[in-house]
């Protein structure tokens, strides 16, 4: 990939960390209040699980971007 495309990809990777983070933030939201409301929260829980196992995703990917991009800009520097 170029370094152009590469940077694209990057800023894509970028938001999608973030908006990661936030539905995280907001489904433990709503995981406390169901638990304060005396709900079950196991489907709640769950889905906050996979909501974590995807950002992981995303930050690992987002990191791959980052290390592609020294690599194009300093190739000789490992």
């Amino acid at each position: 990939m170029t370094l152009i495309v590469v940077l694209s990809e990057l800023s894509k990777a970028r938001r999608f960390v973030a908006d990661g983070e936030k539905c995280m933030v907001r489904q433990r939201k709503i995981v406390d209040k169901l638990e304060q409301q005396g709900y079950d929260t196991l489907d709640a829980i769950l889905f906050l699980e996979y909501l974590e196992e995807l950002q992981e995703q995303y930050v690992a990917h987002r990191n791959r971007l980052e290390q592609q991009i020294l690599g194009l800009v300093r190739p000789n520097e490992d």
